[in-house]
């Protein structure tokens, strides 16, 4: 780029030098012409005609020759120019090598450089550091086999990636150090094609979040643990309130009938709550454990309309079931997923407006078995929807609503029940039009 912008101006100047050389000569031709052929009204001598043809010839070679040798010292020159560009270009181009070879010496961050099979060609003093070893013992090992022996399909996953040309942005991973010790990192991995060296194919970030899993950890362990606590006292003023409302005890007037069965509906919430906690924190520290065994989705469905069955007749919502003796025998842990039938049949009721209705479709074909939960509800804000599966979410149109408290861990708890039993969910929604919720099983 540098030279092409000195070559253009150097051309530019020089031509229009030339030009004005040109136009000069051109101009003062005829008084020339004068001189040479009526010397005598200029000068004081007579020139003969051979001596006026020399003299015209002289002329004539100086002017060539000083055109010339200026066409000679703009070839000179524009050369001396270019390599004067190109060392200067050089020399600001290895200062800016030099100085990014610092800093990714002395980044942070740890850095690797890998070639086209994954294996590692460079590491910064930071990467060195992370891994606890000097650079003789890394380089040539394949980065993405760093990794604990239960978490090779994931990284057999990324390392495919990467052989395809396909981006890794901030995978959440473990790799496993000289010591033994495992790490939390999410790492990057970026293209890099080096014309220098053509083994260099991709760098690869790394940002240790060990420190952060731990407190995640805890977090989560003190949530069990407070749940696990919670859960007896709760049971046992449900147990209470129901054997009072049953009339076991005595009958009870409609005043006390009223409120006992207002404490008891805050209780059932608690009970909810606690449930969703402890399902939550089970899932986070990996003790959640999968029973598989024969299960009949239609008879889930069922069991879960009947528990919503006051809400649904309250506010009159049609129920499409299209079952189509689907999904009746089918390999499923029936607890988890009812678990997940119940979030999504109790949202859909929850958030469709009076007279709506909610379809519950099974699907059982050679491609794909699926459950679908469809509402004419209130929908989800399209610039909301990235955020439907995280913890805690409350989509701001449902904040206003009288139906609309709960606890924001239903669809986190959904996506992450189907995930731990190798299914998938998605959803597609359009405000005041309702929601779609697919799993796949």
């Amino acid at each position: 780029m540098r030279k092409n912008i000195v070559l253009a101006e150097h051309l530019t100047i020089s031509l229009v030098v030339l030009f004005i050389m040109l136009g000069i000569v051109f101009l003062s031709f005829s008084l020339v012409q004068n001189i040479l052929t009526n010397p005598h009204k200029y000068f004081d001598i007579e020139l003969s005609l051979t001596e006026t043809q020399f003299l015209i010839v002289y002329v004539s070679l100086v002017v060539i020759s000083v055109l010339v040798s200026y066409i000679i010292y703009l070839l000179l020159t524009l050369r001396t120019r270019m390599e004067l560009a190109v060392l200067s270009a050089t020399k600001s181009l290895n200062f800016s090598l030099e100085q990014f070879k610092k800093l990714y010496e002395g980044a942070p961050v740890p850095y690797l450089i890998l070639n086209k099979k994954g294996e590692i060609n460079e590491s910064n003093k930071a990467a060195l550091r992370f891994f606890g070893v000097v650079e003789e013992e890394i380089k040539g090992q394949n980065f993405f086999a760093y990794q604990p022996k239960e978490d090779l399909d994931k990284a057999e996953k990324l390392f495919q990636y990467y052989k395809s040309d396909i981006p890794i942005n901030n995978e959440e991973i473990r790799m496993i150090t000289k010591s033994g010790s495992v790490r939390w990192a999410l790492i990057s991995v970026f293209e890099m094609r080096s014309h220098k060296d053509p083994t260099h194919r991709g760098l690869a970030t790394i940002f240790d979040i060990t420190e952060q899993k731990k407190l995640d950890q805890a977090k989560t362990e003190f949530v069990s643990l407070a749940s696990h606590q919670l859960r007896t006292p709760v049971a046992t003023v449900k147990w209470y309130m129901d054997m009072l409302l049953s009339g076991n005890l005595g009958e009870l007037s409609a005043k006390q009938e009223d409120y006992i069965k207002r404490v008891h509906g805050v209780n059932e919430e608690m009970v909810g709550l606690i449930d969703t906690l402890l399902n939550v924190s089970r899932i986070k520290i990996g003790s959640i454990e999968i029973d598989s065994k024969q299960t009949n989705v239609s008879k889930l469905v069922e069991s879960v309309l009947t528990e919503l069955s006051p809400q649904i007749e309250e506010k009159g919502i049609i129920i499409d079931k299209q079952y189509g003796n689907n999904l009746e025998n089918i390999k499923s842990d029936p607890k988890l997923l009812r678990i997940v039938i119940q979030n999504l049949l109790s949202n859909a009721v929850k958030y469709t407006p009076k007279g709506g209705s909610v379809t519950i479709i099974l699907k059982d074909s050679f491609i794909e078995k699926a459950i679908v939960v469809s509402d004419t509800g209130i929908g989800i804000p399209e610039k909301e929807q990235e955020k439907v599966f995280t913890k805690m979410f409350r989509a701001d149109n449902v904040r206003g609503l009288s139906e609309g408290q709960g606890t924001g861990l239903g669809l986190y708890l959904v996506k992450s029940i189907i995930e731990a039993m190798g299914g998938s969910i998605q959803f597609v929604s359009k405000e005041n039009k309702g929601s779609t919720f697919i799993i796949k099983l």
